[in-house]
């Protein structure tokens, strides 16, 4: 019995490690082994989430997630039992009959039976409510007559899932039942095709009047497209949907990091890795859903969108970073960039194109987007109640920003006894979300940051010193405990009573409490119209001096916090904008490139906000790896925050680009905080630096957090 994730980790390491394999690319459509199935079945690891009386294991959905990010991890060989463990065992479990369930059940989790899924049709193509393979009722059964196209592993299967058309009377949607079709059964042939890489795992499968018993229908007749939506979520949600080059990537990171070279693509390793742990992390939220009963087939469809768009994205990177060419005759790096190469065309069209996901996705948004607010916390939703209607330009919120003082908004997250509000750092996190979201500009996130960091050395008292803001970056020194320098862009600096300043004393970088006019202010401001001036000193005295290495991060983690709400606003107001405006008779939404664009905006935003909750979680916990969360979230948005407001206003058109229009209020403070408190390629190139450092075991448990747990 394995009793936690780590001994399940331990355990498939130990299959891995003791079997003879060459990692691929794309294992799990290419790399057919049945004796590892067979051995994985036996060591428990093959239905692991299905109840112990038909052969599983029992655990939650996670213990699945673990078990395949394991496996893919290496590129091991898992095709033989990979369609029959993830999608037809729980589908027969869910909607099979009592003597189906008894029958194939145990044989797929003890890695005995190969199922093929008979869905996708020629003529059809990734509209599957247009099959034409129908289902004929005789006496005791079926008869199913048609053809499956890039039948994958159709060829070894034993048994295959079949989606027949059983009704042609009502529309295309209604009339689709599901079948378990034995293989060896009479009329039914399998012709291979070959792919781009000349192997054979497609096939077009031909059945021929193929008789299936009443009890190897899956449900109800006539309910198959409702049950099989929501079993294209076990497919769309998973792990392997972002996995599918990762032997790649590994290899290309371990190739940088033995190079002298290796540093000067740290950028570029950092965005990558920071864009794959905001994948896994959703990965885990499909997962947890699904345990929970639900039916995540919007979440799904972001997830397997982004996700393979990012594995066709790792075969790019692996080619721009390293100087080794492609040989699908060679080893290693090579022959995974070749295999990386030619099988990456495949991976934005199985289990539904780019196109039709993103389809699914802009379908989804009102939920989507309702869900999200229900997930708000008390504080969040409090402030939202106390900001609504406020939204508008800097210089006139400054009654507005008095009023933040007043209600405590200041010193949320810091003790009580030293002068704070209490709370945790997750209940700042939503108050400045809130102000995002509302587009209202106030140094609630400074002045929060700032009496943190001043909490942390032992500062008491802190509910005196008015509104503290932060100023990094400058020159500043410390001399004798005179202060001395230039700090340029200091939010809302002529608006504090005290300014935290970042200097240098004695060589180490340190941070400094000073009166807000102890110095010269020379105005300036953001994007937004923020204020963020230049502190200029000469010779202040300082006695409140310390070293503090989470202030940056924090700062930044804000900065980023606050541009998922600015987002939420910007995606909310497109929706409203391409459903309710019209063009030529229907509205916009109706249009396929304005829902592609406005599902690409969206679902950036999902990934960002996942990235972001991550790196709120680690801050708030006080984890070793809060530093690199908050690195990765900033890189994330980086991605979400430029092409969500480009596509924002490219959806609201000329509307857009004026002030008449409130969608600039939200996109304004988007382009202003994306390189604020550090810019995207600063956190990047740390996080690429820290991860080059590592070897391959430390960077995937910094991928799966498991160092922190």
């Amino acid at each position: 019995m394995i009793d936690d994730t780590q001994d399940l980790r331990a355990s498939v390491r130990d299959l891995i490690t003791g079997w003879g394999f060459v990692p691929t690319c794309d294992s799990w459509l290419r790399s057919y082994d049945p004796e590892f199935s067979r051995e994985m079945g036996r060591r428990g690891l093959l239905g692991i989430t299905w109840p112990k009386e038909v052969g599983g294991g029992g655990r939650p959905g996670i213990a699945r997630l673990v078990v395949t990010e394991e496996i893919l991890r290496t590129g091991a060989p898992v095709a033989g039992h990979w369609i029959a463990e993830r999608q037809i065992g729980p589908s027969l479990l869910r909607y099979g009959s009592e003597v189906a369930k008894s029958r194939y059940v145990p044989g797929i989790a003890s890695g005995e039976l190969v199922f093929c899924l008979g869905m996708s049709e020629t003529e059809a193509g990734s509209d599957l409510a247009s099959v034409r393979t129908t289902a004929t009722r005789v006496a005791g059964g079926w008869r199913i007559a048609g053809r499956k196209i890039w039948t994958s592993q159709a060829h070894h299967a034993t048994h295959a899932y079949v989606l027949a058309r059983t009704d042609k009377s009502g529309v295309k949607h209604e009339g689709l039942s599901e079948f378990i079709v034995d293989m060896q059964a009479d009329g039914v042939e399998v012709r291979p095709i070959l792919d781009l890489a000349g192997e054979h795992h497609f096939n077009e499968v031909t059945f021929d009047d193929v008789f299936v018993d009443d009890d190897h229908v899956l449900g109800e007749i006539g309910n198959g497209w409702t049950q099989v939506t929501s079993q294209l979520s076990l497919e769309r949600g998973g792990i392997e949907r972002v996995m599918s080059t990762y032997p790649l990537l590994a290899a290309a990171r371990d190739e940088l990091a033995a190079s002298p070279e290796g540093q000067a693509s740290a950028m570029a390793v950092g965005r990558v890795y920071a864009r794959l742990a905001a994948l896994r992390a959703m990965a885990v939220r499909v997962a947890l859903d699904i345990d929970a009963g639900g039916s995540p087939v919007t979440d799904a469809a972001v997830q397997k969108d982004l996700g393979t768009a990012f594995e066709k994205a790792v075969v790019e990177f692996a080619r721009e970073v390293t100087p080794v060419e492609p040989d699908p005759d060679g080893e290693g790096l090579a022959a995974l960039l070749a295999g990386g190469i030619l099988s990456s065309p495949g991976f934005t069209i199985r289990g539904g194109t780019s196109e039709v996901l993103k389809t699914l996705v802009s379908r989804g948004a009102p939920a989507l987007l309702t869900e999200i607010r229900r997930q708000r916390g008390e504080v969040g939703s409090a402030a939202d109640e106390m900001l609504d209607g406020q939204a508008g330009e800097p210089e006139d919120q400054a009654e507005l920003r008095a009023s933040m003082a007043e209600v405590g908004w200041l010193r949320v997250s810091v003790d009580e006894a030293v002068g704070g509000e209490g709370g945790e750092l997750s209940d700042a996190a939503e108050i400045i979300e809130a102000l995002g979201r509302a587009a209202v500009s106030a140094p609630v996130a400074e002045s929060i940051a700032a009496t943190r960091a001043l909490a942390r050395a032992g500062r008491t008292g802190l509910d005196a010193l008015g509104l503290v803001t932060v100023a990094g970056g400058g020159d500043a020194t410390i001399v004798d405990g005179v202060i001395s320098g230039s700090i340029p862009r200091v939010p809302w600096g002529r608006e504090a009573a005290h300014v935290l300043v970042s200097a240098v004393s004695q060589g180490e970088q340190v941070w400094a409490l000073v009166p807000a006019d102890a110095g010269a202010w020379t105005p300036g401001r953001n994007l937004a119209g923020e204020p963020r001036d230049t502190f200029t000193l000469d010779g202040a005295a300082v006695d409140v001096v310390f070293a503090d290495a989470a202030t940056d991060a924090e700062l930044a983690l804000f900065r980023a916090v606050a541009s998922i709400g600015a987002l939420e606003t910007a995606c909310a107001q497109s929706y409203e904008h391409i459903t309710t405006r019209e063009q030529f008779g229907r509205p916009l939404l109706k249009f396929q490139a304005v829902a592609g664009l406005f599902a690409e905006l969206l679902s950036e935003f999902v990934l960002a906000r996942v990235a972001v909750a991550e790196a709120v979680a680690a801050v708030g916990a006080g984890r070793a790896d809060a530093g690199s969360r908050v690195a990765a979230a900033r890189a994330v948005l980086d991605t979400a925050a430029t092409l969500g407001a480009r596509s924002a206003h490219q959806l609201h058109a000329a509307m857009g680009i004026t002030r008449e229009h409130p969608l600039h209020l939200s996109t304004r403070r988007i382009w202003a905080w994306r390189d604020e408190a550090g810019t995207a390629a600063a956190w990047q190139r740390g996080l690429g630096l820290e991860l080059l450092a590592k070897d391959e075991d430390a960077v995937w448990a910094w991928i799966t957090a498991e160092e922190t747990r």
